[in-house]
């Protein structure tokens, strides 16, 4: 039975088609709040979680809507917002309100977090809802004779945040022994330093290394982050709102190379940022030890930067 009984004008309500499916409206998240500047079908479906078949398929349908163009020509074809139209301007607005939401329930929780002594190890999100009303799972390191007792305060604490956002919180409780079937980069940091690694540094500390191949893999990591900027100069962003989160609050003895990298993302040129990244100078080794572009990647980012030095570790 079709749920619509009667049909509306392009004209009068262009949202319709605008935000008809799912693909549409990841797509134009991407295109609106993501990235800076036109995508090729294959990168704006690697940057929506979209098949290249269905991301050519919703790019078509807003072209023909006429809310996003296709720029270039051949098969180097890109896709970008018209973003001379009111409506789509607006969309964008909506998005970058999606976006702070977000942001803001991580920080009330991270904010509940950090006010609670014994100060925990560690905590990060487990697991993000899949559907509305499914819970946000959290897991928090703690040490063995606190960690019952913290788990239900924190719980209590934060039902002032699930009120405010509408939303379930759940708790999931690690001592040290249970971190073996975690995985780093399945999760979301939030607070401490994750004491477990990624699969990627699995492989790093399986092999006994001196302090220059370490080095020397920072430096290789960081010129592939060099790379990854230059592709995507959306990374610069997210680095520079993550150095003003951390600067909003105390980070002890990092706190002067923070800043200097907040100063760096907000004046450097893609150009000088990618030689920065390149550079084996002092001060380059010095700010890779705390390189905010590392921090802001999403577990399937950091998969693809970390394969080339994970084949040859």
């Amino acid at each position: 039975m079709r749920p619509i009984v009667s049909d509306q004008n392009s004209l009068r309500n262009p949202l319709n088609e605008l935000l008809g499916t799912q693909a549409q409206v990841r797509l134009l998240r991407v295109l609106a709040n993501e990235v800076e500047g036109p995508l090729t079908a294959p990168n704006a479906a690697e940057h929506a979680g979209l098949t290249i078949p269905g991301a050519h398929k919703a790019l078509k349908r807003l072209v023909q809507s006429g809310f996003v163009v296709r720029v270039g020509g051949g098969r180097k074809h890109q896709y970008e917002l018209r973003h001379s139209d009111k409506l789509v301007r607006a969309v964008a607005g909506l998005f970058q309100s999606e976006k702070e939401r977000y942001d803001d329930l991580l920080g009330a929780i991270k904010d509940k977090i950090e006010k609670m002594i014994p100060y925990a190890r560690a905590a990060w999100i487990q697991d993000f809802p899949n559907e509305f009303g499914d819970p946000i799972i959290l897991g928090i390191l703690h040490e063995t004779k606190h960690l019952t007792n913290y788990v239900q305060r924190l719980q209590k604490q934060l039902s002032q945040v699930e009120r405010d956002f509408d939303l379930t919180i759940e708790l999931n409780g690690y001592t040290k022994a249970d971190l073996l079937i975690l995985e780093a980069d399945k999760v979301t940091p939030l607070y401490g330093v994750l004491p477990f690694p990624d699969n990627y540094s699995r492989k790093m500390y399986a092999m006994p290394l001196t302090h220059e191949e370490k080095d020397q893999q920072m430096l290789e990591l960081s010129r592939n982050l060099a790379g990854a900027i230059e592709l995507d100069t959306s990374l610069v962003r997210r680095a520079k709102e993550h150095v003003l989160r951390l600067l909003k609050s105390d980070q002890g003895a990092a706190t002067k190379d923070i800043g200097e990298w907040r100063d760096i993302l907000e004046s450097y040129s893609i150009r000088r940022l990618s030689q920065l990244l390149n550079s084996t100078s002092q001060r380059a080794n010095r700010l890779r030890q705390s390189n905010p572009l590392l921090a802001i990647l999403n577990p399937e980012e950091r998969s693809r930067l970390l394969k080339d030095l994970g084949e040859n570790p």
